[in-house]
């Protein structure tokens, strides 16, 4: 696909064109592994599309036909497409700055039907304060629910968390990483100190700084620990428990 600035320079090809987007992403705005991620899977989902496409005006087609392609499929929610075409849409974004095409691509979101997202009842949250871990990866996950309940913090900011983030003479929690590559401090309770000290005190490893470590020190992956915190969940029979929930409670 030739540069619209010059284009006597060679063309190069969209998974290129990709690839430096991504790049550009990781290494000049730092974006976290996660939003890579998302990138790459995005463009997994596009890719047979937009490969074939020699130049802006295949490109127009192939990205609209890409969205049709996947709603009419049926294997993905519309809300999964929407995510998608959201990385997309930035991608084409890049492209029109970098001068590789002449006019923007934006894809409009598919319609999605409302949901009403599902919240703990008051019983269920005191069922699940109230639940006695019976290992230590009960424990370990029932302390990171707890903090998610007490603090608000994303899962990703808890399960990052080292012992020196955590200043339990003045209640405050340094998150390094948040939303945005932002740092910020935010308060816990008296109750949620007790806990803390007891946990670190007897179950974090000593090989590592992570106060949620898994056995060899490394960082609890979201992953693992939702898995663990569903599998509490279906013995207190509370449907579809969540983090993200928690954090809104």
């Amino acid at each position: 696909m030739p540069s619209q600035n010059d284009p006597s320079k060679p063309a190069l090809t969209i998974l290129t064109l990709f690839d430096n987007f991504t790049a550009e992403r990781r290494y000049l705005q730092n974006v976290s592994p996660k939003t890579l991620e998302w990138y790459q899977c995005s463009w997994k989902a596009f890719r047979h599309h937009l490969i074939p496409a020699k130049d802006e005006a295949e490109l127009r087609i192939a990205v609209r036909q890409a969205v049709m392609a996947m709603a009419e499929a049926g294997s993905l929610k519309p809300t999964s497409i929407n995510d998608y075409s959201r990385c997309i849409n930035a991608f084409c974004r890049w492209l029109h700055t970098e001068g590789h095409i002449s006019t923007p691509i934006h894809l409009a979101k598919l319609k999605t039907p409302e949901k009403v997202p599902t919240m703990m009842t008051a019983a269920e949250v005191e069922r699940f304060i109230r639940y006695v871990p019976k290992n230590r990866i009960e424990r370990r996950i029932h302390a990171i629910s707890l903090v998610v309940l007490d603090t608000g913090l994303r899962i990703t900011e808890v399960l990052n968390l080292r012992t020196q983030d955590v200043d339990l003479d003045n209640l405050l929690m340094k998150v390094e990483k948040g939303k945005g590559d932002r740092q910020r401090v935010v308060p816990f309770t008296l109750a949620l100190r007790r806990l803390i000290f007891r946990y670190i005190k007897t179950e974090c490893p000593a090989n590592s700084d992570f106060i949620f470590a898994t056995r060899n020190g490394s960082a609890q992956t979201y992953r693992n620990a939702l898995r663990q915190l569903k599998a509490i969940g279906r013995k207190l029979k509370i449907s579809d428990l969540r983090f993200h929930s928690m954090r809104h409670l």
